[in-house]
């Protein structure tokens, strides 16, 4: 059996910031993207035939300014164009659906995205504003029948950009993980959000049908992303990308450059989607081409779920409750609001249930109270002034995703409690 092939590149040289470089800095970068491909694929001409309708699946997950890196690089989605145009496709489409159900152009506006695909000529498509077609798996799987972009649907060519980063709820958020904003609103992105999440990814990347995928890497985030709340977990100087047409392989490879042990064992999506046929997370089936990992790889550290003995004044009451779902995400509010100083500055205790929990039930505590999650609810019967986050009328499916949104977060919550 042939083994999968995945290239890697890296620059020493000045190659700018996401948000402001040079046409020769670009150049470098497109210099990367090529080299990547010619190993890879053979060349563009390969990945990319005249005529082609070709759809670049982006990551525009929150609207952050392109320096924090959390998001597409410009310079990559850029240089990319540059070179899908010179096999002169009948048309280039960059498509994107950002979390929570927010306004995706609004997102890539923030982002830096629309600069690029104005300057570049090409269409940028908010996911919401196209039309859409449903995908079944005929197999007793969760997340088995969902809709897909048409836009997706009808391309002769899916190219994937994903953004290299640690991921609190899913370990690592790569080739297979961006497809996840490959869904319409808020409702398809919060169904299996919890421990059926690996299956939902796994199918999602089916259905696109990807081929090929050149990691956004310049620029990485280690700990606890996708868009981390601690300055450190930002690395700004890997210069590294990689790139191949086995999307399982290239976040096994990921892996291996963020220096972890068994890599493509370490992501529960990873595993799954090797395990169904998608390609291979073993590194023995995988011929490294360009830059040794070696040359270029660095620790990157783990995310980190525990959500006790961490955060002062605040006691977290975790019962039976879903680790890529309603724990990460309170995890994600408090090291938001350890980082501000928020916590320190707490008038009264902060007490928060999370997960089904269990008799002899906390009946009698004193402070602020919070239950996260539909698990956690019958703990309202006892604290019926507690702020509450699970399904709405507005934001239904059980994993509140919601409390990540501008206006009604957790972490703003919280912030009132210490005014």
């Amino acid at each position: 059996m042939a083994k999968a092939k995945i290239a890697i590149a890296n620059t020493k040289a000045d190659v700018g910031k996401p948000g402001e470089y040079s046409r020769d800095q670009l150049e470098t970068v497109k210099g990367m993207i090529r080299d990547v491909a010619d190993k890879s694929m053979g060349g563009m001409h390969n990945i990319v035939k005249n005529g082609d309708k070709v759809f670049i699946k982006i990551n525009t997950v929150v609207p952050a300014p392109p320096d924090n890196g959390f998001t597409t690089d410009p310079r990559m989605l850029e240089a990319l164009i540059e070179l899908v145009k010179e096999q002169k496709p009948g048309r280039i489409t960059v498509g994107e659906r950002c979390a929570q159900g927010a306004d995706t152009m609004t997102a890539m506006i923030g982002c830096g995205i629309k600069n690029v695909t104005d300057r570049q000529g090409v269409e940028l498509l908010p996911l919401e504003k196209g039309e859409w077609v449903m995908y079944k798996i005929d197999r007793p799987v969760s997340f088995n029948e969902f809709p897909v972009p048409k836009a997706v649907k009808e391309a002769d060519c899916y190219i994937g950009l994903p953004k290299m980063k640690v991921h609190i709820h899913t370990t690592l958020t790569n080739a297979l993980k961006l497809q996840f904003g490959n869904l319409p609103d808020y409702d398809w992105m919060a169904r299996c959000h919890k421990d059926d999440i690996y299956q939902k990814i796994v199918n999602l990347t089916r259905a696109a049908n990807p081929k090929w995928f050149v990691t956004d890497s310049l620029y990485a985030c280690q700990g606890n992303g996708p868009f981390s709340a601690y300055p450190e977990d930002q690395i700004k100087d890997f210069n590294t990308i990689l790139a191949g047409s086995d999307p399982v392989a290239v976040d096994t490879v990921a892996e291996a450059l963020m220096d972890w042990d068994n890599p493509g064992k370490n992501a529960p999506a990873t595993v799954l989607a090797a395990f169904e046929g998608l390609g291979t997370n073993n590194m023995d089936e995988i011929e490294i081409l360009g830059v040794p990992i070696n040359q270029v790889k660095r620790k990157f550290r783990r995310q980190d779920t525990i959500l006790q003995g961490i955060f002062p004044n605040v006691n977290v009451v975790v019962g039976s409750a879903c680790e890529p779902g309603c724990r990460v995400l309170v995890r994600m509010a408090l090291d938001a609001c350890l980082q501000s100083g928020t916590l320190r500055k707490l008038k009264r205790p902060l007490t928060i249930f999370t997960g089904l929990q269990f008799k002899p039930y906390l009946d009698k505590l004193d402070g602020d109270v919070i239950v996260f999650g539909d698990c956690a609810k019958k703990m309202l019967d006892f604290y019926p002034k507690a702020k509450y986050w699970g399904e709405t009328k507005e934001f239904p499916n059980c994993t509140p995703v919601w409390s990540n949104k501008p206006g009604v977060s957790l972490v703003e919550y919280i912030d009132s409690l210490a005014k």
